[in-house]
């Protein structure tokens, strides 16, 4: 036999085997039967009402030798008021972390450590929660610490004021990640930015919480007649009764009833509303309109519609946006409802900023197609599995169960609605797909939120109706203040900057200083703990900067030069976002130097404000604002030395803007000028920032390339 007739043959062989392998897999994957899922079935649960009004749920399950506890409490952040939005969150942290009467948080920490249990608690928008998971062995204990918890919270200040700043460091970062930043819009339009349902924390609401307010509203609102409690896992019934009627059973209820859930409004209309983000190179989108409650009849027909439009793997928006037209990184759809208020319908989509228009375009002709013709058998197959196939995790264990009839119970809603949730959704015909894709989904009245950058989008949003911008600032919570601005003050305000201008080394000097080269370390000190950084700071004046900051996460650089600004850090480079390049301007005009060698500046406006104390120590304060006023600070100037005591302003901090008070100390001369070595910026709740300056050089040579924006 020839080498080419055994190599044709060989080749042969290898076919037959591998059609013989894929036939087979097919018919043994066809062949394959899988069994009927079992029915759910509801579980023994014994409810017992005390006359307080506390309803407690509970289930014996002696598999292991655990009790597992989980409340839930009628009162949401629906009740905060609207100056104080957090309060509701804010009181359950402090529930859990803020003391009891008898036992200070940190101890309660180590009480639970000690018997490796732990407590939760959360509060949402229409309720609240508190959990408790222990070793039956221990369940007396932690019994006892639920319910010192829930009774007798005391809110210890230092860690209301943890809290706080933990909240505000969370409003400083709330416009950092693009899609929670678009879907908070989304949410604001849908029910409205006023909404306890879309509304959100600001520095100013949550500076305006104080600990009588936390404990007004526990008073009010943590009552045992807005509780239910459900208790599974290892006891005995009885016994668990007893333990709970001893705990609870002499709590007094509520002398006034809970207000009720607000109602939600919508109209349908359009809107197409934008958010500028000028430094990012994809878009991402929402396109929807208000969902349904689940006790409404068409929850389960548009269940399986949203699984076949966006809602599964392999549905429409996923196979024809993404997959054959290539216009998403990432899309799918969400008809959402909720057992207390209507939820949402989106659709939501990631693409790159070039194909912006054309995606949402794509999305808004697949929904209308829902509206045009019967699903296949497939897609129906689809729709309805994606939902089935979890199913089953709404029954993973008892705590999933009893938390669904506690809210099933609340809200009369029968106990066995999930129970029946498999059949409902088996029973949908493509005929229901089609009525209900007709009458529930509106692409004519759609609400479109894009964030991206309009400039490199294939078309105007504007071909889609009129664009609304949106605008994210956050607040600063800055207060205004009023300042008689009378010619005595004036001239005693001019004064005394001439006077620490000339103590500091005169105005001559400083208009000699053109550029600024400074090596420091800086602590920042932090609930968390302080973190060291070391930072180089490079002025050419009169507007440009480079800070070089070596941190425990890598080197980062900051470029501010009038016209440019950027940030680098590894080898991400981003442009600053508007908010910071403003910042940077604030920044430049508080600058010792820059201030002094505007001293005899007819443009500026300087104010005597009057005589303080800082550090202990008395200051005459002077106000300092720019041409247009719209920057400004304070001076403290010494009195004896004439040399700036330090500064006050409001700033950014790492857990957002505060009113600031910068601390200087240590003056030397150099290159005939004084300058503060060392520098403390503190807030209300203590120091921030420690700056002490280990080089100081007035006048060095700068290449003007190193405030250029790399390639």
């Amino acid at each position: 036999m020839c080498r080419k007739t055994l190599f044709i043959g060989t080749i042969a062989i290898i076919f037959v085997l591998i059609v013989g392998i894929t036939v087979s897999a097919e018919r043994t994957i066809d062949k394959l039967k899988y069994p009927t899922l079992k029915e759910p079935e509801m579980p023994d649960i014994e409810t017992i009402t005390l006359d307080n009004g506390i309803i407690f749920y509970l289930i014996e399950d002696r598999q292991l030798p655990l009790v597992n506890a989980q409340l839930r409490l009628a009162a949401g952040s629906y009740l905060d008021p609207a100056d104080k939005i957090g309060l509701a969150d804010i009181t359950a942290t402090l529930m859990r972390t803020g003391g009891t009467e008898r036992m200070t948080g940190d101890q309660v920490d180590e009480a639970l450590e000690s018997i490796g249990a732990s407590i939760g608690t959360n509060m949402s928008h229409s309720s609240g929660s508190v959990s408790l998971n222990i070793l039956s062995e221990y369940v007396d204990t932690g019994l006892e610490l639920l319910a010192d918890i829930l009774r007798n919270p005391v809110f210890e200040q230092d860690k209301i004021d943890l809290a706080k700043t933990q909240e505000r460091s969370s409003i400083a970062r709330r416009n950092d990640e693009p899609d929670p930043t678009c879907w908070r819009e989304f949410r604001k339009i849908i029910y409205g930015k006023d909404s306890p349902y879309a509304r959100h924390t600001e520095y100013a609401t949550i500076d305006n919480i104080t600990r009588d307010d936390l404990i007004e509203f526990h008073k009010k609102y943590i009552r045992p007649d807005y509780i239910q409690m459900a208790v599974w896992g290892d006891f005995d019934k009885k016994e668990m009764i007893e333990k709970l009627k001893a705990r609870f059973g002499d709590w007094a209820k509520s002398k006034e009833a809970l207000p009720p859930l607000p109602e939600v409004t919508y109209e349908f209309k359009p809107g197409v509303n934008y958010i500028d983000r000028k430094n990012v190179n994809q878009s991402t989108i929402y396109i929807g309109h208000i969902g349904g409650r689940m006790n409404d009849p068409d929850y389960y027909p548009m269940i399986v519609t949203n699984n076949i439009l966006g809602g599964a793997f392999g549905s429409r928006l996923f196979n024809n946006v993404r997959s054959k037209q290539g216009l998403a990184y990432a899309v799918q759809g969400n008809f959402r409802s909720f057992i207390s208020y209507p939820g949402y319908y989106y659709n939501w989509c990631i693409t790159k900023s070039e194909s912006t228009v054309k995606a949402i375009k794509a999305i808004i002709d697949e929904i209308k197609g829902m509206q045009e013709g019967l699903a296949t058998d497939y897609e129906m197959k689809l729709g309805k599995e994606a939902y089935l196939n979890s199913f089953v995790f709404n029954f993973e264990d008892k705590g999933e169960i009893l938390n669904n009839i506690m809210a099933f119970d609340y809200f009369d809603y029968p106990r066995d609605f999930l129970f029946k949730a498999k059949s409902n959704v088996e029973k949908v015909t493509a005929e229901n797909v089609l009525d209900v894709a007709k009458r529930r989904l509106h692409p004519e009245a759609f609400q479109i939120v894009v964030l991206g950058n309009a400039d490199d989008f294939d078309e105007p949003l504007s071909v889609l109706g009129t664009v609304d911008t949106i605008d994210i600032t956050i607040p600063t919570g800055e207060k205004a203040e009023d300042i008689a601005m009378t010619s005595e003050a004036v001239t005693r305000g001019m004064e005394l900057l001439n006077k620490a201008a000339e103590a500091c080394g005169g105005i001559d000097n400083f208009k000699k200083v053109t550029s600024i080269s400074k090596k420091l370390t800086v602590t920042m000190i932090m609930p968390q703990g302080e973190i060291p950084i070391k930072a180089q700071s490079i002025l050419l004046l009169p507007d440009r900067s480079k800070d070089i900051l070596t941190t425990p996460m890598g080197e980062m650089i900051s470029v501010y030069n009038g016209t440019d600004s950027w940030a680098k850090q590894g080898n991400q480079i981003v442009s600053l976002t508007e908010e910071q390049i403003e910042e940077s301007k604030k920044d430049m005009f508080r600058s010792q130097i820059l201030t002094f060698q505007q001293a005899d500046n007819p443009e500026y406006q300087v104010v005597h404000i009057g005589s303080g104390e800082m550090a202990g120590k008395p200051v005459e304060i002077i106000k300092i604002i720019s041409g247009d006023g719209e920057i400004s600070y304070k001076m403290a100037i010494d009195p004896e030395t004439y040399r700036p005591a330090g500064l006050y302003y409001f700033g950014e901090t790492l857990m957002g803007p505060a009113d600031l008070t910068e601390i200087y100390s240590d003056y030397r001369e150099v290159s005939g000028i004084m300058i503060p070595f060392s520098k403390t910026t503190e807030t209300e709740s203590g120091p921030v920032a420690e700056v002490i300056i280990k080089e100081y050089i007035v006048n060095p040579q700068i290449d003007e390339a190193i405030f250029a924006r790399p390639e």
